[in-house]
């Protein structure tokens, strides 16, 4: 049965405990900091408008992740780290975008776009990156190239104070997309004093190196405060040994070589009741990869990109009496991408993107009333929201950019109708909380309501549940992305009306017109999002928390592009394509400006059925146009439902070992069904496939720590899969274990010298065991790598230091 890996992936990881901690001494939580909540109006909470609600009102499943996790890992970079959060999947973008071009293509046609761009980008849930909106301090990040991406792959670790994942529809508190849960990455809050980090790496296979090195400095003065930060990070390409794709020997970067840089810096000033805050960075990323044929070196390929990007953000704070805030915030972000790609014979072809992204927002909350339970809260806003892109990238965007605006109205509360006070028995605290957001895109419009439960039965155990209708909006690749193509055809078509059968093509074939490219009349996607859990923190067991839950995602209107065969065949297509059109209707088509590409292939009386391309509309025989019988639509259409549902587990335990602190921390995520069905046709499974998600995928640590040491380890299990290509005999794929190995020495306490004062010293080994992905023979890879992305054993050296108040 499906539902036994749990249990043995439970009965392995257990016991072999990874490990975490934060910081090198004795480990405890992640969010001790009251990062959640604890009734102070000035905190942020991811999932809610309402500044400081307490964790207990919280009905959303929200899994934490910070500083020391990453560290733990042994991973390169944030856009490796990320891909041992179970919950998130590699999906359409990643870092090892060159190989996308052959891999998977059918998760999204980011996927092929971002050999170009190789950015990485959260994808909750196994489903699009479309799906997961990522924000930084709450707020959105602008986005990267023709892909979309937002800038997760130029955020330095030594920035990150953690990352909130809020696994259910937030459209209603955030905007579109936040469909599969959003992505908060929460920076540090910088105190007095300097920080030095330096970090180095190897890769023991090949040799190859990485090194990082960052300094923060931060100062405070009576009414307010500031800080700066630099940072540089290099990672050395890794490249395996060339392996065998359908017969051809290749050899390709699985890790790209990249050249990171950022600067950031911001200030905070009170004066009386108002609080102005400014922050900045700037950031560049040059990126080179390779993809070899080492039997035909024309056909190599070199990929090179540079990325630069700038964001400003502004945010004025009124507090008020009471519970009472306003707070009024700009943003604006712009990153500029270009990427070359260079073949061995020598041809070279490049693109240049410009994004931008504005937003004005003004929010603001008061307690409405005074409720036995407690407050009553209310927040509410409006947004106005601009991104754009421009392109000279002809063949994909003949237009040369565009620009989507949005205009939002929200608001939120939060009803406490029982209050531990109150000593009613079996119920503890009962919460009620509703959300609303109306926005307005220009093309179409949405509205997303959510509500939410949230019962305290005692002491020990909560029941919560969410309901939320969310979306989505279509991407520029799919709306203004490859320039339109009009191409006539004799092919095979059921709905021929009886008696116009064209004498001079084959029974049953019509003359028509393909029409292929991006469809700037795409509707926004609609989901519904449903989930229930429960939190255990039982009181005859201190220090122990168990949350697990259930979701259900179902996405209609899903923009996906049929294919050739099956939008004239099938009769759930049919509304997309136009019968028996007027000369009117043709020619709109074939002189539509944004078309660059007119032909005809298998029509028997242009050039003997063979393909024939033109250069202009007008150089297209009349009596050819006049036999046209149908327009067949094969643009991206909102024809499919995606669909799925699964198992979340959050389990950690805290206590005291050996004389120190211990820690065991265990995230996992099970799918029981991820689905597309279009139209009328049966649902097709999208799991547990090559280039699909796994099933059942579990992270874990056990991290203890005593006077200044600490060690532990993390451990990542990916269930196995099937080898599903088409026309490949199907195969068992095996699961993937790997561990990482820490030691952290904090050198102050260990040694009482003042000099070593805010010294730390980590050791990490990922990948210990140098487990090697399961091999997939004729892999264009030689493994998936979206279900296990490159991780080579790298052994690093981590070091701190800092002066000043800690």
């Amino acid at each position: 049965m499906k539902y036994g890996k749990i249990a043995a992936a439970a009965a392995f990881l257990l016991p072999a405990a990874p490990v975490w901690a934060q910081g090198v001494g004795e480990p405890h939580g992640p969010n001790e900091d009251g990062a959640d909540g604890s009734g102070d109006k000035n905190i942020v909470v991811t999932g809610s408008l309402i500044r400081g609600l307490p964790r207990e009102y919280i009905a959303s499943p929200v899994f934490t992740y910070d500083k020391s996790d990453v560290v733990r890992s042994g991973s390169n970079s944030i856009s490796e780290y990320i891909l041992s959060i179970p919950q998130n999947f590699a999906s359409d973008l990643s870092d090892f975008g060159t190989a996308a071009t052959s891999i998977g293509t059918s998760l999204s046609t980011a996927t092929s776009y971002n050999q170009f761009d190789a950015f990485s980008a959260f994808a909750l849930r196994g489903l699009a990156s479309d799906a997961t909106l990522t924000l930084m301090n709450g707020r959105r990040l602008p986005s990267v190239g023709m892909v979309e991406a937002s800038t997760v792959s130029v955020i330095p670790s030594a920035l990150i104070e953690r990352i909130d994942i809020i696994s259910d529809g937030a459209s209603a508190t955030y905007g579109a997309d936040a469909v599969a849960g959003v992505v908060n990455i929460v920076t540090r809050n910088a105190t007095d004093g300097i920080e030095l980090r330096a970090r180095g790496g190897v890769m023991t296979e090949t040799g190859a190196k990485n090194w990082d090195a960052s300094a923060l400095a931060a100062t405070s003065w009576g009414s307010g405060s500031g800080y700066g930060m630099a940072s540089y990070q290099r990672r050395d390409e890794f490249i395996g040994d060339p392996v065998i794709s359908s017969g051809t020997p290749l050899q390709i970067s699985q890790l790209p070589q990249e050249d990171l840089s950022g600067f950031y810096a911001g200030i905070r000033q009170e004066a009386g009741d108002i609080t102005l805050s400014l922050d900045a960075s700037r950031f560049r990323r040059d990126r080179r990869a390779r993809l070899d044929f080492p039997d035909t070196p024309r056909s190599n390929r070199d990929y090179r990109s540079k990325t630069t990007g700038w964001t400003i953000n502004g945010n004025m704070h009124w507090d008020g009496e009471g519970e009472t805030t306003v707070d009024v915030n700009f943003d604006y972000g712009e990153t500029d991408s270009g990427s070359r790609l260079t073949y061995g014979s020598g041809r070279v072809t490049g693109y240049n993107h410009r994004n931008t992204l504005f937003v004005a927002e003004a929010t603001g909350q008061t307690a409405l009333a005074s409720l036995p339970a407690g407050s009553l809260l209310v927040a509410g806003g409006a947004q106005y929201r601009v991104e754009t892109l421009a392109t000279d990238a002809a063949i994909f965007f003949h237009l040369a950019g565009a620009k989507r605006r949005a205009k939002s109205l929200f608001g939120e509360v939060n009803v406490p109708i029982v209050g531990p006070d109150m000593a009613i028995p079996l119920v503890r605290s009962l919460t009620l909380s509703a959300a609303a957001r109306y926005e307005d895109l220009g093309f179409d419009s949405a509205l997303a309501p959510k509500v939410g439960v949230r019962w305290q039965i005692d002491r020990s155990l909560a029941i919560r549940g969410t309901y939320a209708r969310s979306f989505l909006v279509p991407r520029f690749r799919d709306t203004i992305g490859i320039a339109e193509q009009v191409s006539f055809w004799s092919q095979p078509f059921p709905y021929l009306p009886a008696g116009q059968q064209n004498p001079a093509l084959p029974d049953g074939n019509a003359l028509v017109i393909y029409r292929a490219g991006a469809n700037p009349g795409l509707d926004t996607q609609q989901a519904d999002t449903f989930t229930v859990g429960a939190d255990l923190t039982p009181v005859f067991l201190p220090g122990l928390m168990v949350k697990a839950g259930y979701y259900s995602i179902k996405i209609k209107g899903r923009v996906v592009t049929p294919s050739q065969d099956d939008a004239a065949t099938l009769a759930d297509l049919q509304r997309f394509n136009l019968l028996g059109p007027s000369a009117g209707q043709i020619g709109a088509i074939i002189n539509n400006p944004t078309t660059f590409r007119w032909f005809a292939a298998n029509v028997p009386f242009i050039n003997d059925g063979e393909s024939l391309v033109w250069n202009a509309a007008s150089e297209i025989p009349g009596d050819l146009i006049s036999q046209v019988q149908a327009i067949i639509d094969i643009r991206p259409q909102n024809f499919a439902v995606e669909s799925t549902d699964g198992i979340d587990l959050d389990l950690a335990y805290d206590t005291s070992l050996f004389g120190g602190a211990a820690r065991l921390h265990v995230t996992g995520q099970y799918i029981l069904n991820l689905d597309l069905r279009a139209g009328s046709g049966a649902p097709v499974s999208r799991l547990d496939g090559y280039a699909q998600a796994s099933d059942l995928r579990l992270n874990g640590s056990l991290a203890w720590g005593r006077g200044g040491f600490s060690v532990g380890s993390v451990v990542n299990y990916v269930d196995g899969f099937i080898d599903n290509r088409p026309g490949v005999t199907s195969a068992k794929v095996g699961s993937y274990t790997t561990a990482s190995l820490f030691f952290g020495f904090d050198l102050g306490r260990l040694t009482r010298s003042p000099a070593l004062a805010g010294a730390e010293v980590q050791f990490v080994a990922a990948n210990v065991f140098d487990q090697r992905p399961p091999m997939i023979r004729n892999g264009y890879l030689g493994f998936d790598p979206y279900n296990n992305p490159p991780n080579p054993r790298t052994v690093s050296l981590v070091l701190t230091k800092r002066f000043g108040r800690r």
